[in-house]
């Protein structure tokens, strides 16, 4: 049966004492104004028993879950050890002063069982996504999408090939990462064309994970790829995937897809760097309702100085290229599994061309042609445009995320293995990364400043007495003027006009005696 612990948490003489003692801005507070596990708990329900003994809160389990992430508490021990004397995180999980903490092993048995199944994690994080669109964060016009490697937690002296993994998993004690590995490898169809492609190295505790060398040393990790509404810095998405980019383009593609059906997301504008411009995925963003503000691949630097193939002119009416010397180059046939359309010229026209020898060394010059093309040459136009240019500056703003997440919330190492525990970790992290953006404490408007009177300037004043003083007359305002500054002067200011003043009355004295 479920538990409802947190339903009577914030009564009792602790809780009152713990609520006194957490600042009002604190950031937890205001992070619990946002959390509603109404949703959470109806799709649970069907998960446990409805009668029996009342099992611990899946809520509090949550709850818990969050701190971690908030904190950078990748350990479950420590995360449990903290929560028996932290009051802080005993008010945000609701628990009474009396009751006891859950043990590490909790987190586990509920992780691999009933919250896998019921996708717990995914629905925290939609319901953060929908709560940003509801307070009108999201603007549906930029979008970013990037990808960032995680360290996987297996170690590099753990690698071997895949035949030597299909002959170690007969061992009846496979643990649960290679088991969900070899369930995903079954359902993975076949290639249309060619062989599935065989990876470098596995892992033996975790072959989902890719070997990756970007950095100084290799090792195994996964990728998170994130979705960014621009500028705002809401996460739509996220996906996880091995550390390959073959495979982060696919979990573009599939982002995208996903925002369209569950939020009915759909941008104006895609941005994302050079790993995302091939061909494929421009027409699929077009296709998709948007424009791509993505560098294009080019492969038009490795001509060998020759010249390149933006020098022919392309006829899409007839189907064909036309050289700088006026020839024909037809089509010549499809390579359907690399998407190639390839125009080549007679050997007879090239044998007796003028410029071949910068054109090429064979008997004549072959062009290729990508399936989608059109894309490519939609997004080389968008590339000269002001847009495309803000669409960069705004992209900039999904490296922060990278950078919040692995400095401030600890996701530099995972603490599950497998893909779908990856993906728990990423969903976690991102509805982190939204949460606090909800709850950014409000900028309060600027107070008025009382207007205060301009300071008596006594420079003003001695200049007026420093003019000509040749009758009486004059040296009696000049005195008078002179008092008045002493009484708006500092106490050695004061000093210097007294003596100044009785100089003056000296001189003023001998004036009327003449």
């Amino acid at each position: 049966m479920m538990g409802r612990v947190c339903d009577r948490g914030r009564s009792g003489p602790g809780s009152r004492t713990a609520n006194a003692m957490l600042p009002r801005d604190h950031l937890l507070r205001r992070v619990d104004r946002l959390l509603h596990f109404g949703e959470l708990r109806a799709a649970l329900a069907g998960h446990y028993s409805a009668r029996g003994r009342p099992s611990i809160d899946p809520e509090l389990l949550i709850r818990m879950a969050l701190i971690g992430r908030l904190y950078a508490i990748t350990s479950e021990r420590r995360l449990c050890e903290e929560l028996r004397y932290n009051l802080a995180y005993r008010w945000f999980c609701r628990l009474p002063s009396d009751a006891a903490v859950p043990h590490h092993s909790t987190f586990s048995k509920n992780r691999h069982g009933r919250f896998r199944e019921a996708g717990v994690f995914r629905l925290l994080f939609e319901t953060t996504v929908r709560r940003c669109i509801a307070e009108g964060l999201v603007a549906a016009k930029d979008a970013a999408i990037d990808a960032s490697f995680v360290a996987a937690d297996a170690s590099w002296q753990r690698k071997m090939r895949d035949a030597d993994l299909a002959k170690a998993t007969h061992c009846p004690l496979t643990p649960r990462p290679v088991r969900e590995w070899l369930a995903d490898q079954a359902l993975t169809p076949e290639p249309c064309l060619g062989k599935r492609s065989v990876p470098v190295a596995l892992s033996r505790t975790d072959p989902a994970a890719a070997w990756s060398a970007r950095m100084a040393r290799g090792r195994f990790g996964y990728a998170v790829n994130l979705m960014m509404d621009a500028p705002s810095g809401v996460t739509i998405e996220v996906e996880a995937t091995p550390a390959r980019f073959a495979a982060e383009v696919d979990a573009a593609r599939a982002m995208l897809i996903r925002a369209a059906d569950r939020f009915g997301y759909r941008p104006k504008r895609v941005a994302a760097d050079t790993a995302y411009g091939s061909a494929a995925f421009l027409a699929f963003v077009r296709d998709h309702g948007g424009t791509a503000h993505i560098p294009v691949i080019e492969r038009s630097e490795q001509i060998n100085g020759k010249l390149p193939r933006q020098a022919f002119a392309f006829d899409a009416e007839r189907d064909c290229y036309t050289c700088p010397a006026g020839k024909t180059l037809a089509h010549r046939g499809f390579e359907r599994h690399l998407g190639l359309h390839r125009y080549a010229a007679r050997p007879a026209d090239c044998g007796a061309c003028a410029i071949r020898p910068t054109c090429t060394d064979g008997q004549y010059r072959a062009v290729m042609r990508m399936e989608n093309e059109d894309a490519r040459d939609l997004a080389r136009s968008e590339m000269q445009t002001g847009l495309f240019k803000r669409s960069m500056r705004l992209r900039r703003g999904i490296e922060r995320l990278f950078a919040d997440a692995k400095g401030k919330r600890g996701l530099t190492r995972l603490h599950l293995r497998g893909l779908r525990g990856a993906e728990e970790e990423f969903l976690l992290a991102a509805s982190v990364l939204n949460l606090t953006l909800l709850a950014r404490p409000q900028a309060e408007p600027p107070q008025r400043r009382r207007s205060s009177r301009a300071p008596f300037r006594p420079s003003t004043m001695t200049n007026v007495s420093r003019r000509g003083s040749n009758t009486p007359a004059q040296l009696l305002v000049a005195e008078v003027v002179t008092s008045a500054t002493v009484m708006a002067c500092s106490p050695l200011q004061a000093c210097a006009c007294r003596k100044s003043r009785l100089r003056k009355s000296a001189v003023s004295m001998q004036i009327c005696d003449t």
